[in-house]
């Protein structure tokens, strides 16, 4: 797996979706909403609601897609398994999550064909990459 797997792999996710809840870290909310305006003017089908839980100055960042498998961006390893995690400094993460997001809508995804790899994601194979 490449460095930037995991950002690719919760980016995917959240451009698949119809909507988000957003979490924690403010700045890294603010980061989002850039990233999708973007995506949006980008790639017009991408339509994707936003609604906020806590906004606070933490070291993480939660996004959950409506009716999908979300990611952590900084903090503690989570429980889950079918959480992406994107562990350490939470402004470089959001900054390589932005940068997939752009770069996936700006390329048609989700609706591309071979824009992407299509192996399944394997979280516990990202988790030991990103561990070591």
């Amino acid at each position: 797996m490449t460095p930037d797997a995991g950002a690719l792999e919760l980016a995917k996710r959240i451009l698949k979706s119809r909507g988000l809840l957003l979490e924690g870290n403010e700045a890294g909310i603010r980061r989002m909403e850039e990233a999708l305006v973007i995506a949006a003017d980008a790639n017009p089908s991408i339509i994707i609601n936003v609604e906020y839980g806590g906004r606070d100055s933490s070291g993480q960042m939660r996004i959950s897609p409506f009716g999908g498998h979300g990611g952590v961006i900084g903090g503690n390893e989570p429980d889950a398994e079918d959480i992406v995690w994107l562990p350490g400094d939470v402004g470089l993460q959001i900054q390589n999550l932005f940068s997939s997001i752009v770069s996936l809508a700006s390329a048609g995804y989700p609706g591309c064909i071979g824009c992407v790899d299509v192996e399944p994601w394997s979280e516990r194979e990202w988790r030991t990459v990103v561990k070591n």
